[in-house]
């Protein structure tokens, strides 16, 4: 009798759980490197159309770049002005949130903007775009915007702090059991919007050309990630709040991209400095995948496609190559 009572009970409350409870969350990335120019935003988007078109994974690129080429690689400046007229961007979202208003994410987030037409639309992936208006403001600012407080500063501003850095935290939270993966395409620093990105995200992934100047703050930017990270804790405790659920994003990985070949063979200067890279920051942080330096990505920008759905010689050459269907399966794996 208590047997089948225990049975019943557990059946009851199975079926009055909501079915998006039982779904799991999304993993969400931020993509960042405080320096440009290191092919981010294209490895952001060839990873969620990849993942999408490829792999069948529900997918939402968040734009945070006021430069806005994420979004620009997903439609045209045409198409882009007619959604924020119609919906908006993430600004909107953001000016909501500072006005205390229900952010509504879902209201903002352009389906399938991908491929132009019906026939070619990449199903299953999804766009928050940015504004490019927003070009030289970093959204917020104040006195809390560096990346390190000091600790009294820190103390005084605690609720402050913790507002601030919380806007995409809250907003993805809404949206995350839609997904399998959210990526998140940060600008080149780390001000008050990458900070939120780190916040909100699980892992954050670095690309980096295997250069001198492209690597040399790889360890630095791993430093203050972790740093922000505990600050964000440290404010929740100084708040009064529980800290258990609050974490810092851990470092995903490093992909190499825009690797300069001479022939066939990666040339020595590049060879030589992914093996030390991957010898000071360890076994397996590294992504084995890596992209070439090849004309046929910047004509596949050029037609917002990504390289293996665009008809130019060079991109169908480049698309052959499936570099970034390798990236993408090994970022599967590890997340």
């Amino acid at each position: 009798m208590a047997v089948c009572l225990v049975l019943y009970c557990i059946t009851r409350f199975a079926s009055k759980t909501p079915k998006d409870a039982l779904m799991p969350k999304a993993k969400v990335l931020a993509f960042i490197n405080y320096k440009g120019g290191v092919a981010k935003t294209t490895t952001t988007y060839h990873v969620g159309c990849c993942l999408a078109q490829h792999l069948g994974k529900r997918v939402l690129l968040v734009d945070i770049d006021p430069q806005t080429n994420l979004t620009f690689l997903c439609a045209s400046i045409e198409e882009w002005e007619k959604f924020k007229k119609t919906k908006g961007t993430i600004n909107s979202m953001y000016r909501r949130y500072l006005e205390g208003k229900s952010l509504d994410p879902k209201y903002f987030i352009w389906k399938e903007p991908v491929g132009g037409n019906i026939k070619q639309r990449i199903q299953g992936l999804d766009l928050i775009p940015c504004d490019i208006d927003l070009l030289g403001e970093d959204l917020g600012g104040g006195d809390l915007a560096g990346p390190i407080p000091s600790f009294e500063l820190l103390k005084r501003h605690a609720d402050k702090y913790i507002k601030d850095r919380s806007f995409l935290r809250k907003a993805l939270r809404e949206v995350e059991n839609d997904y399998d993966y959210i990526l998140i395409d940060c600008p080149p620093n780390l001000y008050l919007m990458t900070q939120n990105a780190l916040v909100a995200s699980r892992w954050y992934v670095v690309t980096a050309i295997p250069d001198h100047l492209s690597t040399i703050g790889l360890s630095i930017l791993q430093q203050k990630a972790r740093r922000i990270g505990e600050s964000f804790k440290h404010a929740h405790t100084l708040a009064g709040g529980d800290a258990g659920p609050v974490r810092a994003a851990e470092l995903g990985g490093v992909i190499f991209v825009r690797v300069r070949l001479g022939g066939s063979m990666i040339t020595n200067v590049h060879f030589s400095t992914m093996v030390q890279v991957r010898s000071s920051l360890g076994h397996g942080v590294c992504f084995e995948g890596h992209t070439t330096e090849l004309i046929g990505y910047g004509e596949a920008a050029e037609q917002s496609l990504p390289v293996w759905m665009t008809n130019t010689k060079n991109a169908i050459s480049a698309a052959r190559k499936g570099e970034y269907e390798q990236i993408t399966n090994e970022l599967a794996k590890r997340f």
